[in-house]
């Protein structure tokens, strides 16, 4: 019995790393890639500055990604750190086949009460799917932690060069 037990744990415990592992692989949205510049898309244009220093919204321009198979996307937002991009927030109808198909590519998803949203995680990745207000469109959203680290690098850069202005 106890064989049995292990053999389950571990046949799951490789499921999810697969299902991470795709995640990561996959590393953002159709051939947008998370750390990578958002110049280096025609299929997207500069929107607007953000409010903190060196971050900036794209967005997609007309023409470009207007679907994910039948499912019309209603808007798509790139937000950036110094040009490489660290979130995608895809917005569609609410289609019961979305959530399907991101399970069929991704496993089951985990649900947060706090944020009200389901989610997988990669090691390199977090894909959150959650309803927007009116429950009629949904919110799928790739980002990156490894930006934490990229923006952190950069103010103790900043940090040492001020200090030595002193």
């Amino acid at each position: 019995m106890k064989i049995l037990y292990t053999l389950l744990l571990l046949v799951g415990s490789v499921s999810v790393f697969a299902q991470n592992n795709e995640l990561d692989e996959r590393n953002g949205f159709k051939n947008i890639k998370l750390l990578s510049k958002a110049t280096d898309y025609l299929e997207l244009k500069f929107d607007k500055p953000q409010a903190e220093q060196y971050k900036a919204i794209y967005v997609r321009k007309v023409g470009y990604m207007e679907s994910i198979g039948e499912i019309q996307i209603k808007d798509l937002k790139v937000y950036t750190y110094k040009d490489l991009i660290y979130q995608i927030d895809v917005v569609t109808n609410k289609e019961p086949e979305l959530f399907k198909g991101l399970e069929a590519a991704f496993g089951k998803a985990k649900f947060s009460v706090v944020g009200n949203e389901y989610f997988w995680q990669g090691n390199k990745v977090k894909l959150t799917f959650s309803s927007m207000k009116g429950g009629k469109k949904v919110i799928m959203s790739y980002s990156t932690p490894e930006i934490k680290d990229i923006i952190k690098q950069d103010e103790q850069a900043e940090i040492k060069q001020l200090s030595e202005d002193f």
